[in-house]
C-alpha cells in the first residue's frame, strides 16, 4: 500500500507546499549578530564557485537552506532558501553532496519523518531554486543523516531506528526501497563515513564510550564488525584525504572533535588526538572539508553557528581553536545548524 500512496503523496508534498511542525518565534525585527574571531584564519585561496550550505533543521517560518562562499569568515552574508510550495523544503536536515556534484537534502516530506523523503538539487543554490528529483525513503523514520560509498549508493541513519542502503543510480523521482538495512550493534545511528575499502562506520550516539562508533566491514552485511571506543554521543562523522577519521564528542561530560589516525582504526581504538578548544555544550552535528582541506562543522547546540578549522595550513592538534565561528540572527532563532556540505 506505501508503495502505491508515497507517490502520490510526494507529488502533493511537492506542488502543495511544506509543512510547519508547531509554533516558532518570529523573526521580525531581529538584527543580523555574529561572533568570532575578527578575521577568517582559513586558507585564503578563494574558489568563488565554491560554497558551504547548512541547515536549521526548523519548521517553514524559518530558511530551510542557508549558503555562503567559500572560505566562510564571520562577516559573511549568507542566502536563504525558504520553504516555499515550489520547492517542498521542511525541516531540512542532512546534507550530502552525490558523486554527480549534486545536493541532497533530508526532508521530514509528506509522512512527516516517518518515512523521510530526499530533495536533489542542482548546485549552485539560488534563493529560487527548486529540486530536480524527489524521493520517498522507505524503512526510515525521521532520517538525519546520509552518505554514498563509492558505488554512488545512498546511506542514511535514522535515528530511532537504523541504517539503510538504497541502490543507485537516482536519476527518477519515486519510492526509494531499501537494499540493506542495519540495526545490529547500534543505538539511535548518527553520523556516517565511508573508509577507501568500503567499510562503514557508523556513530553511536547513545552507546557507551566502549560502543562509540560501530564498524560494518566490506562487503557490509547486518552484523557489525566491532566498535571504536573513548568517545560520547558521537555525532558527525568524516574522513579527510589521509584516511583519517574525524569524530565529534557531545558531552555529557566533555564536547569537542577527536581524530583517529588512518593506522588506528582497529577494533579498540581510542581517538590519537583529542581537540576540546574553545568547545562547550556543543553538538557537532555534521563536517564537511573544503577543497583546500579546512575543516567545517554546523553546531546544534547553545550556540548554534558554523565553526570553521584552518587544517588547510595548520596541522590538527589538541590545542587547534576555529579561527571562525559564523552564526546570523536566523541560525539564533532557530538554535541549530545540523547538515553541512561543501562544493
Amino acid at each position: 500500500m506505501l508503495s502505491k500512496i508515497l507517490p502520490v503523496l510526494l507529488l502533493v508534498a511537492f506542488t502543495a507546499g511544506c509543512s510547519v511542525r508547531g509554533l516558532t518565534p518570529s523573526l521580525n525585527g531581529v538584527a543580523q549578530t555574529q561572533s568570532g574571531p575578527s578575521d577568517g584564519g582559513l586558507s585564503s585561496a578563494r574558489k568563488r564557485h565554491h560554497f558551504v550550505y547548512w541547515t536549521l533543521f526548523a519548521s517553514c517560518s524559518y530558511p530551510q537552506l542557508q549558503y555562503a562562499a567559500v572560505p566562510l569568515h564571520v562577516k559573511s552574508k549568507a542566502k536563504n532558501l525558504d520553504c516555499t510550495s515550489k520547492n517542498g523544503l521542511s525541516e531540512s536536515s542532512a546534507l550530502h553532496v552525490d558523486p554527480s556534484g549534486r545536493l541532497w537534502v533530508i526532508v521530514f516530506g509528506p509522512y512527516s519523518g516517518d518515512p523521510g523523503a530526499a530533495e536533489v538539487f542542482k548546485l549552485p543554490l539560488k534563493p529560487t531554486s527548486v529540486p530536480e528529483l524527489l524521493f520517498g525513503l522507505k524503512g526510515t523514520s525521521d532520517p538525519d543523516h546520509l552518505t554514498f560509498d563509492a558505488s554512488g549508493n545512498l546511506w542514511v541513519s535514522s535515528h530511532n531506528q537504523g541504517v539503510t542502503e538504497y541502490k543507485g543510480p537516482f536519476k527518477k523521482s519515486g519510492i526509494l526501497s531499501p537494499a540493506l538495512t542495519l540495526t545490529d550493534g547500534i543505538s539511535r545511528p548518527a553520523g556516517l563515513a565511508l573508509d577507501k575499502k568500503g567499510n562503514l562506520y557508523v556513530a553511536n550516539f547513545i552507546g557507551s564510550a566502549g560502543t562509540a562508533i560501530a564498524v560494518f566491514k566490506a562487503p557490509i552485511s547486518k552484523k557489525h564488525s566491532y566498535y571504536l571506543t573513548g568517545i560520547t554521543q558521537p555525532g558527525g562523522l568524516i574522513f579527510d584525504k589521509s584516511g583519517d577519521l574525524y569524530a565529534s564528542m557531545n558531552g555529557p561530560s566533555q564536547y569537542g572533535i577527536v581524530r583517529y589516525d588512518s593506522d588506528n582504526l582497529g577494533s579498540g581504538a581510542t581517538p590519537n588526538i583529542v581537540d576540546s578548544t574553545r568547545l562547550s555544550v556543543s553538538y557537532e552535528s555534521d563536517f564537511a572539508f573544503s577543497s583546500t582541506g579546512d575543516l567545517y562543522f554546523a553546531n546544534c547546540g547553545s550556540t548554534a553557528n558554523i565553526y570553521g578549522y584552518p587544517t588547510g595550513k595548520k596541522k590538527f592538534s589538541s590545542k587547534l581553536a576555529p579561527s571562525v565561528d559564523f552564526t546570523d540572527a536566523q541560525m539564533q532563532q532557530a538554535g541549530c545548524a545540523w547538515g553541512i556540505a561543501i562544493k
